[in-house]
């Protein structure tokens, strides 16, 4: 689960409790709640938020990608996987770094259909690109989830538990770019870092650590500190008069006993808040993508969605008020207002509701402003 849908569920908790409603850890499996009704709403909210990109319903993945490994005295075993399609041809290289979570690349679920967190049509841009992806440290390219009374998880382990940061992302990222330009054909014009949601806070770190980047990609990704959102969010419940301002500011100073405690010890990979060590959350709140972002000269794409309930577009907004403070112009920032989380969007026409899945559009966005920058 990503970090905004730990921020919903803490949201949930917190309110909870304020309003006299026993509600036991929902993130403790073998919890339960007292009030039935309510563990129903939220497992939905929590199925929602778990929610991922569909993919082939057979997994063809392992075959359509070559497997590289590299390792580094400081970061372990880096293992990444680079698409086989022409790969003797010189191409622009893409590096996509996926969200949040410790689940494979591609994992099968229990109907046998092998889903992704990757939000890209591989195979169609494949021809134009050569396409890596890189596997969280300890995870797998593919597996199957484990399943816990119907509710799917993937086990964690050593490895990824003491490793997992933004810094080891961006340093594999960087480190893999290294790799292969010396390995095989690459357009040094066109070495694009994409990220998504959490990976979006990765690219432009890795940006910053590897001066051959010419291009930055960001979707759906906070600006400023990771934690900050969580407040964000807390405040903007109480605007909505969802809980009052008490409640709020109760919640508030919450967040901050709780932030005190990860920069108190932010090396620390036995404490953990929310599921995640203060390692993965002091790394990803040290220093902001906006710092980073504002480091580099190259271009910069930004995407957000106005009605994203995971990564508020408050936070987002930022960004592009600071690069116009700073006077920066390397800044392209994207909305669509209308659309979610993965850029899927829900109208009313003549009384009936109408999906819109707008996510091979933007795509194609950014490769079409990639081409033109």
């Amino acid at each position: 689960m990503d970090y905004a849908g730990c921020l919903g569920i803490y949201l949930v908790m917190l309110v909870t409790k304020a309003l006299n409603v026993q509600l036991l850890n929902p993130l403790n499996k073998k919890t339960a709640m007292n009030h039935t009704s309510f563990y129903r709403v939220l497992s939905l909210v929590l199925l929602f938020l778990v929610g991922s990109f569909s993919a082939d319903a057979q997994s063809t993945w392992d075959n359509y990608f070559e497997h590289d490994t590299l390792v580094d005295k400081h970061l372990g075993t880096v293992t990444f996987h680079v698409t086989k399609t022409n790969r003797t041809t010189k191409k622009p290289l893409l590096v996509y770094i996926d969200g949040s979570g410790n689940y494979p690349l591609f994992y099968r679920k229990s109907s046998g259909k092998y889903n992704t967190s990757v939000a890209l049509n591989i195979t169609g841009y494949a021809k134009d690109y050569t396409i890596v992806l890189i596997s969280k440290p300890g995870i797998p390219f593919s597996d199957s989830l484990r399943y816990d009374n119907g509710e799917a998880y993937y086990p964690s382990n050593e490895i990824y538990e003491r490793a997992y940061s933004l810094q080891w992302r961006a340093e594999a990222a960087s480190k893999a770019i290294d790799y292969l330009v010396k390995r095989i054909p690459v357009d040094m014009k066109h070495i694009v870092v994409m990220g998504y949601s959490e990976g979006s806070q990765v690219a432009p770190a890795v940006a910053v650590l590897n001066k051959k980047v010419t291009h930055t990609v960001c979707f759906v990704g906070n600006g400023l500190n990771q934690l900050y959102d969580f407040i964000i969010e807390a405040r903007l419940e109480a605007d909505r008069n969802n809980i009052t301002a008490e409640e709020g500011q109760k919640i508030v100073d919450s967040l901050y006993n709780e932030y005190a405690k990860i920069y108190a010890a932010p090396s620390s990979v036995d404490r953990k808040w929310f599921g995640a060590t203060f390692l993965k959350w002091s790394s990803f709140s040290q220093t902001t993508p906006l710092e980073n972002m504002l480091k580099l000269k190259i271009p910069i794409l930004y995407i957000a969605g106005g009605k994203d309930n995971h990564q508020t577009i408050i936070d987002m907004d930022y960004v592009k008020l600071e690069f116009l403070r700073k006077g920066k112009t390397n800044l392209t920032y994207k909305v669509y207002p209308n659309s979610n989380h993965w850029f899927q969007e829900t109208t009313t026409k003549d009384g009936k509701e109408i999906k819109t899945d707008r996510s091979d559009e933007v795509n194609q966005f950014a490769i079409d402003w990639i081409k033109a920058n």
